[in-house]
């Protein structure tokens, strides 16, 4: 049941609330009738309320500053404002503020019934929400370390950083470390197992995982179709006897799964002594899993060992790879010629032999070759290009010539982005347009509703919207209102308030106030110049 508060100056206009609205139909009971600003914030403070139905003009505390310091108090809180004065200001500082509706006296109680319910209906709607918030908070920290694990340094603090007090996750540790677990035969495990068994026996390496870091300070864990990555947090003065220990715990591990019927490949990474810097832990985990091609009868890669020293992160991390493809989203062609001049000449130093430049440069080329598959672009062309280079690769002599071709395939790429980009856009704008035109005559159409249909952010629409088309959401909606009033007021004797209801409108105010400021005249002004009834 929703618990009400009234407040109102006016014994009379209070009691005429509490008496002129069906509660029990409602499912609510008023629990206080407060007639001041600053008594109902102090009997909010004892008995929290879900709805607050104020008038505006108070002594002391007006319902402005009153609504402003119950929200603070409860930011879900509705409130439902009342005003005797025909003040449009009131409702934009409402609005503004939060304020669930306005609503002008004389009351029309059957119209404040329904934006009672309608107000009751979002509270049920946000705490529906609020559940499946709070239940999501597992996979929602999975998504912050698996984020966390393909974002750098800075990239990584300003997108996730808000997060860990938001998970409740304790990372201020001294060192952390990233473990990949790869399963081998995959695919061939989940048909023979079925994907029931299979994830079992994935939470079964998880759980003997947990009783043998129990000397580490912290774990979490990643799961992936083929495997986990673990990540480890430890406050130690001796990073390298993290590391040993580290070693220890996996080699009993792999004694205890000797019998499971994956085949498990554990790629340690280098320690790193900031969370934020974890990605890097990650891509050396993942470039020391590649060392199975060389040491097949081997289960356990360290990062540091795969060269035979301390692991350049520099020299084959991802981050590298993932800053060429921002500067191809960002269609820098001066850029990305400067990134491959770097790239090629750091691979001439690096790479004496021209098949390790194949595959180096094979490897980069199918990074960007995903990258455009994610955006479900056609690749089919480019895809044609580089089997074509790469079966007569003997025919470049030299990196320039190589770097000369992989520049115009980049500058394709380019080309296949902004054309892309052009198109979604155009669809995503078309779809919010069409999307409007079916709802507007709803009163309760907001830029979060177009937002959700089409699956962006409200301001990423917003601003997208006023960049094609060239009016903003609330003009495109605004007019077709207006239109469709003009309509009706020309071709039937239907009251001005039903116009205003039929074409989205809350009150007859607003729609009078919008029609004149659109078209220059009033709604009536208007009927008797065009009407042809």
């Amino acid at each position: 049941m929703k618990k009400v508060m009234i407040v109102d100056d006016n014994y009379l206009s209070a009691e005429g609330i509490v008496k002129n609205i069906d509660w029990d139909s409602l499912d609510a009971e008023v629990v206080h009738i407060e007639y001041s600003g600053d008594t109902a914030i102090n009997s909010m403070k004892i008995t929290p309320v879900d709805l607050i139905i104020s008038d505006i003009e108070m002594p002391n505390l007006d319902g402005i500053s009153m609504s402003s310091l119950a929200l603070a108090i409860n930011p879900l809180v509705k409130i439902i404002l009342i005003s005797a004065y025909d003040k449009f200001e009131y409702a934009k500082r409402a609005i503004r503020l939060g304020v669930c509706d306005y609503i002008e006296k004389p009351l029309d109680y059957a119209y404040l019934s329904e934006k009672i319910r309608n107000a009751f209906s979002t509270i049920d709607r946000e705490h529906r929400n609020m559940e499946l918030v709070n239940q999501s908070r597992p996979l929602m920290t999975e998504k912050f370390f698996t984020d966390l694990l393909h974002y750098s340094g800075k990239d990584a603090a300003a997108y996730l950083g808000r997060y860990p007090g938001y998970l409740n996750l304790k990372l201020d540790y001294g060192y952390f470390n990233t473990i990949k677990f790869e399963i081998e035969n995959a695919s061939q495990m989940e048909a023979e197992l079925g994907i029931t068994q299979y994830q079992m026996e994935l939470f079964n390496i998880m759980d003997l995982m947990r009783e043998k870091y129990g000397i580490f300070d912290q774990i979490y864990f990643v799961k992936e179709f083929n495997g986990i990555i673990c990540v480890l947090a430890q406050n130690t003065s001796n990073p390298n006897h993290f590391l040993q220990s580290i070693h220890k715990v996996i080699s009993s591990l792999l004694d205890d799964l000797s019998d499971s019927p994956l085949s498990l490949n554990i790629g340690i990474g280098t320690i790193v002594d900031n969370i934020w810097n974890l990605h890097l832990s990650y891509e050396s985990a993942s470039h020391a899993l590649k060392y199975r091609f060389f040491s097949p009868n081997k289960n356990i890669f360290d990062a540091k060992e795969a060269l035979g020293q301390e692991f350049s992160l520099l020299s084959f991390s991802e981050s590298k790879e993932e800053e060429l493809i921002r500067l191809l989203c960002q269609k820098n062609t001066q850029a990305i010629e400067e990134w491959l001049h770097s790239f090629f000449q750091e691979l001439s130093q690096k790479y004496p032999t021209k098949n390790i430049l194949f595959i180096r440069i094979y490897s980069l080329l199918g990074r960007i070759l995903k990258f455009l598959y994610e955006l479900n672009i056609d690749t089919a062309d480019l895809e044609e290009e580089i089997i074509s280079v790469y079966t007569r690769f003997d025919l470049f002599q030299t990196y320039e010539q190589f770097f000369e071709w992989m520049n115009r395939l980049c500058i394709l790429v380019c080309q296949k982005l902004d054309t892309s980009l052009q198109t979604y856009h155009n669809q995503l704008c078309k779809l919010a347009l069409s999307y409007i035109k079916e709802n507007f005559e709803d009163n309760a159409l907001c830029l979060g509703d177009i937002a959700k249909h089409v699956n962006v952010s409200p301001a990423y629409l917003s601003a997208l919207y006023k960049k094609v088309r060239g009016t903003s959401i609330s003009d495109t909606i605004t007019s077709l209102r207006i239109d469709s009033a003009c309509q009706y007021l020309t071709n039937s004797n239907l009251s001005l308030k039903d116009i205003s209801l039929r074409c989205g409108y809350a009150n007859q105010y607003y729609f009078s106030n919008s029609f004149k400021k659109k078209l220059g005249m009033s709604p009536s002004a208007y009927r008797e110049q065009h009407s042809g009834i």
